[in-house]
């Protein structure tokens, strides 16, 4: 075993799984084989194997990938933002910058496609426990605008923040296919609709609609 690892080239496996995770996102789970990763990766499929013992902790693997892509551009800077408003503009604006990613610029619709060959328990473990953190912080920033008088947020914070996941897969679906330009007015769109709807002076709606006009120059 130390002689065949010492014959491992360094980025081997990081290769793999590049070449994996824009495959599983154009055609899913289902219409990629290890095959067809080995080629993309230019290896063998045995030295495939010696990286990945299957498809399914592959396929795990490029989940964690994904979910590292949100918190990167999304969370992280909504996270460093001690005012509420401020971290739901940072939410949106990360939301827009998911366009400039390289990873993602031949699309992530495939993620979305439920596999039938498999049940894929490991990525699908990581995807329920990255939108189960989400959810809170996207309802804990909710609930400090709210207590802050910044937002009118009637009912329940739980299904505004789970409503703000569904949209933002939504808005995610079409990358690779939309252009930057198309993605950013769709992100600011949504932003001035929220702020119309939650916020309790007009001077955030105002702000929002200045994201779709800077769009637009």
């Amino acid at each position: 075993m130390a002689q065949r690892a010492h014959s491992v080239r360094p980025g081997t496996r990081e290769r793999v799984r590049e070449t994996a995770f824009k495959l599983f996102g154009r055609f899913g789970y289902d219409g990629v084989s290890m095959i067809t990763v080995a080629r993309g990766a230019r290896l063998t499929k045995p030295a495939l194997y010696w990286h990945y013992d299957s498809k399914e902790t592959l396929y795990a693997d490029c989940m964690r990938e994904l979910v590292g892509v949100f918190e990167e551009h999304v969370f992280a800077a909504a996270a460093e933002e001690t005012d509420a408003v401020e971290a739901i503009f940072a939410l949106f604006a990360g939301l827009e910058r998911l366009v400039d990613d390289p990873r993602l610029a031949e699309g992530l619709a495939g993620y979305w496609l439920k596999p039938s060959t498999a049940q894929v328990t490991q990525a699908q473990a990581v995807q329920d426990e990255f939108e189960a953190g989400a959810e809170q912080v996207i309802e804990s920033v909710l609930e400090r605008a709210r207590a802050d008088g910044a937002l009118t947020v009637e009912g329940s914070t739980r299904d505004i923040a789970r409503a703000f996941i569904s949209l933002m897969e939504a808005i995610v679906l079409p990358l690779g296919k939309r252009s930057s330009s198309d993605h950013r007015r769709m992100v600011a769109v949504l932003a001035h609709i929220f702020f119309q709807a939650h916020a309790r002076t007009p001077a955030l709606a105002r702000r929002a609609a200045g994201l779709i006009e800077t769009v637009d120059d």
